[in-house]
This record gives C-alpha cells, structure tokens and sequence, in this order.
C-alpha cells in the first residue's frame, strides 16, 4: 500500500496547480489541432478548474493509501 500512496502523491505533484501555466501550455501543445486543443484554449479556466480537482483527488488518493499502509503495518 505504502509505494501505491507514494506513487500517487507523486503523480499529484506532476499535475500540481503551481505548475498550471505549464501544464495548461503542453497540454495545448500535445492536443493541438484537435478538438480537444480548441476546447482547452477557448476554456482555460474551467481546464484550471478540472486540473486543481484531480490534483486534490490524487493528493487525497495518495495520502489515503499511506494511512492504510501505516494502520496495517501497526496491526502486524
């Protein structure tokens, strides 16, 4: 459980918000010519919005499955 957590926290910190500007950027890069890339630049604050969610929703994930680990490692 305990590498799970940390893969997920890790995978958080990739799509974190401080790094929104770059992430909103390669991901219009990599969907250019789409029409997904047009959706992203013509709502980029509402992909921010969707960005910061999963970001919360992989922190929370990860730190979930560390507890888990540490209360099954305490039982033991």
């Amino acid at each position: 459980m305990q590498n799970k957590g940390l893969t997920w926290v890790a995978g958080a910190f990739v799509i974190c918000p401080c790094h929104l500007p770059l992430t909103l950027a390669l991901a219009a890069g990599v969907l250019s010519s789409t029409a997904a890339g047009v959706a992203l630049r013509a709502h980029p604050y509402l992909a921010g919005a969707i960005v910061t969610a999963v970001w919360g929703a992989a922190t929370w994930r990860g730190f979930y499955l560390l507890g888990l680990a540490e209360k099954s490692c305490e039982v033991r």
